[in-house]
């Protein structure tokens, strides 16, 4: 069974996909993925070609030159993720081979917005109330709220991704997300969330 788990910045993606690996899952994090397959020769030399040698300093990708560039322009953004996302899609293809009749987990932001819901058999969006999610990527990014709301209003609202989700999990008590993870893994995921 494959499935799907997104959500917003700070809604706990994360804690919801720790746990399904704690109960045996494997996990594909897409995001953390992305990163690494931007060395693969070919992505490299895209991601040169559009972005320029900046995109990569001392053999290491930019990451905040590249974010400086995608994040004022959706051309971009979008010209970016058609080189990354099919070099992610051919390695989660191998990574489902590699563990097939095992549940698969793929972890990504961006998957509504990227129209890739399709792929799995479930789809699980987390969410939380927005107030909470600026606090905790405060928290943890430790950047002010300015710098939080502009990185939510580049993602789709949750009303938008309910639509596609087949299990919505709210997630503000951290003990009360784990009983409800659990009782998804428990059922195989076969009930509405």
């Amino acid at each position: 069974m494959k499935i799907g788990v997104t959500g917003g910045i700070g809604s706990g993606k994360s804690l919801v996909v720790n746990e399904l690996e704690r109960l045996g899952a494997v996990v594909y994090r897409a995001d953390k993925k992305a990163k690494e397959l931007v060395y693969l020769p070919e992505v490299k030399e895209q991601i040169l070609k559009k972005f320029g040698s900046m995109a990569f300093e001392n053999d290491l990708y930019n990451t905040k030159y590249i974010a400086s560039i995608v994040f004022e322009d959706s051309t971009k953004l979008h010209a970016l993720n058609a080189i990354v996302h099919p070099a992610v899609f051919k390695d989660l293809d191998k990574f489902c081979i590699e563990n097939k009749g095992k549940t698969i987990v793929y972890e990504s932001a961006l998957m509504m917005e990227t129209g890739h819901t399709h792929l799995f058999d479930k789809v699980i969006l987390v969410t939380a109330p927005l107030e909470l999610r600026i606090e905790r990527v405060m928290a943890r990014d430790k950047v002010d709220k300015a710098a939080v709301v502009k990185r939510i209003e580049k993602q789709w609202t949750d009303e938008k991704k309910r639509e596609l989700a087949d299990i919505i999990v709210v997630n503000i008590n951290k003990e009360e997300t784990l009983m409800k993870v659990r009782e998804l893994w428990e059922n195989n995921f076969n009930l509405k969330a």
